[in-house]
């Protein structure tokens, strides 16, 4: 017999959960998604951020034939990371595996379209600017608000909130008293930048196979990741009260301080880039850590609806998909009889995402007295751990990045550096209630 699952939110975790079970074939699913149809907004009008798939991600995109080669089509691989200095020539850290770097658009539109491409019909219908309202666990059903018309209500066998940050099924839950959840508001603020990767000219061109950073200074810095059409994409972090583009008040004085500060970033920049910079609102980020990932034997949660964390280590997606990996697994060892899987996945996986937390809250040093060492052992102490193991412990984005060693497995043999990290934390980089 067919059993309905409603999906709420068409991000990258409900979209792939999506392919999943309806490969399976005992499954008809609906997803309802709050945003416009990402096939219908032009780009520049979307959201957009940079992703870097790695191995976890990667993993669970494998599974699906030809999806990795749908997203190769609308990413760039990487192979290391690019530390740029003021003076000097950058300092390079190769990866031992490539990550894919994707804008989430890019890649939300890549897993929709090759999900339509394989299934319709009466097995898969998708609803968007469509927002979750309401949930009832009794008559199982729920309450839908489209953009335009009168709310609704649909019936669901199961139900899965893979509906991001700002969950409405997981404040539901919340609110009903069925789970808790912990929010805090991330110490740092953002602004997207875009720019060209090869200056106006020709005659500067930075790498298009890797990450690059510049570091700006009280603790404010440049991430950028390499896109298709020789774009890089990526964004300016600081902390709250020290946003260094508060200084200028000019498009002309913002870029001489990025080719003061930042000489590589700043000669590819223009006054165009500069004045999208600062018209852009400064985002903020919320971290979300909830006490279980399913409700009773109907409701299952995903990604950041139930595990939200910090960008510092570019582990939110693949975390998320990584969750939709896991489930499945659990399906398949329970054959499909949710009562038992739910609780199994929560036991396997709660652990990991909270790892993940502490991961990517303290991985990175946070004193000035801690870079030498950052330095050393992602440099030198990356080869000392090769040759002996035993004596020198690899640096945790290692575990993390070039592997799918479980977080918390991770977390356990590099304990000892995320205490030094946390216990170093300024106050100002404490995280507070949202």
């Amino acid at each position: 017999m067919m059993q309905k699952i409603v999906i709420i939110g068409a991000g990258p975790a409900g979209l792939l959960l999506a392919h999943y079970l309806l490969a399976r074939g005992h499954y008809q699913v609906e997803i309802y998604e709050r945003r416009p149809d990402p096939r219908r907004v032009k780009q520049s009008d979307q959201r957009v951020f940079p992703i870097s798939l790695q191995a976890r991600g990667m993993s669970a995109i494998r599974a699906i034939p030809g999806l990795e080669a749908a997203l190769s089509e609308k990413g760039v691989w990487a192979k290391g990371v690019f530390l740029h200095r003021s003076k000097g020539q950058p300092r390079k850290i190769e990866r031992k595996t490539p990550q894919l770097l994707i804008e989430r658009n890019q890649l939300t539109l890549a897993l929709l379209q090759h999900l339509l491409a394989g299934y319709g019909g009466e097995a898969l219908t998708i609803t968007f600017d469509c927002a979750c309202v309401g949930i009832n666990q009794d008559s199982q059903t729920v309450t839908l608000q489209p953009t335009a018309g009168e709310p609704f209500t649909v019936r669901f066998d199961r139900l899965v909130g893979a509906d991001g940050v700002r969950s409405q099924v997981r404040e539901a839950l919340v609110a009903s008293g069925d789970m808790h959840c912990q929010q805090e508001l991330v110490p740092q603020r953002y602004k997207p930048l875009f720019v060209s990767r090869v200056s106006q000219d020709k005659t500067i061109e930075l790498a298009a196979d890797c990450i690059h950073r510049w570091d700006l200074g009280k603790r404010a810095l440049v991430l950028m990741t390499p896109q298709r059409g020789d774009r890089l994409s990526g964004i300016v972090i600081f902390l709250p009260g020290i946003n260094p583009l508060e200084l200028f008040t000019t498009d002309e004085a913002v870029l001489a301080y990025f080719q003061a500060k930042c000489p590589s970033l700043g000669q590819v920049m223009t006054l165009e880039n500069t004045a999208d910079l600062r018209q852009r609102p400064v985002s903020k980020l919320i971290t979300v850590k909830c006490d279980r990932m399913h409700v009773g034997d109907r409701i299952l949660l995903i990604g950041d609806a139930v595990h939200a964390v910090t960008p510092s280590i570019s582990q939110g997606c693949n975390a998320s998909l990584q969750d939709v990996m896991v489930f499945a697994q659990q399906l398949d060892q329970f054959q499909d009889d949710w009562s038992q899987t739910l609780p199994a996945f929560t036991a396997q996986r709660l652990p990991d995402v909270h790892a993940l937390r502490d991961l990517s809250d303290y991985c990175f040093p946070l004193s000035k007295l801690m870079i030498p060492e950052f330095l050393f052992r992602v440099t030198l102490g990356r080869k000392l751990n090769h040759w002996f193991p035993q004596l020198f412990k690899p640096f945790p984005l290692e575990l993390i990045v070039d592997g799918d060693l479980p977080y918390s497995e991770v977390l356990k043999q590099c304990q000892g550096w995320i205490n030094r990290v946390r216990r170093s934390a300024p106050p100002q980089l404490k995280s507070s209630k949202a």
